[in-house]
This record gives C-alpha cells, sequence and structure tokens, in this order.
C-alpha cells in the first residue's frame, strides 16, 4: 500500500526539501543524512550531537502514521525542554 497523497508535504521535508523543511522548522539547521523517500530520514539537528529520526507509514487509503524520534539529547534537561515544546504550541521562544 502506498502512502496517501496528502503526505507530499511530509515526504517533501524527507526529500530534502529545504523550502518545506523551512516552513516545519524554521531556524533550524538540519542537514539530512539519509533519506529514503517517502517513508524515512535521518538528520542532524542543529549541527549536532542530536539527530532526528523520522518514518511514515501508510494506514489505510487516506491516512497515515508518523513516527518521529530525537536521538542522543544530552541529558534529562535537555528532554525536559523537548517534551515541553512537543505539550505546548511549540511557539515559545
Amino acid at each position: 500500500m502506498g502512502l496517501p497523497r496528502r503526505c507530499a508535504t511530509l515526504t517533501a521535508v524527507l526529500d530534502a526539501d529545504e523550502t518545506a523543511r523551512a516552513r516545519w522548522l524554521p531556524d533550524v539547521e538540519v542537514c539530512v543524512r539519509t533519506a529514503t523517500a517517502p517513508r524515512s530520514s535521518r538528520a542532524d539537528w542543529a549541527g549536532g550531537p542530536t539527530r532526528i529520526v523520522v518514518g511514515i507509514d501508510a494506514v489505510g487509503e487516506s491516512k497515515a502514521r508518523v513516527g518521529v524520534l530525537h536521538e542522543k539529547l544530552t541529558g534529562a534537561e535537555q528532554a525536559a525542554e523537548l517534551k515541553a515544546l512537543f505539550e505546548t504550541d511549540g511557539d515559545h521562544r
């Protein structure tokens, strides 16, 4: 089963489309390490040492499941900051 057409934005980000990625992740330097579009991507986050891993799986004809993993966090404080970002609207700059 292929991914729904509505996943085009997600796959553009995974395909290393810098314009699409900048809309989703403004002010963050992301260096794509590997991408197997439209299914997965691994990228260094903000110059390292952390890395983001994204995977997309089709769920039926019109839905997809997206998994995001942020690896190599430097400790509990950084993990707490990331947790707070996900629990808010994401714009607490």
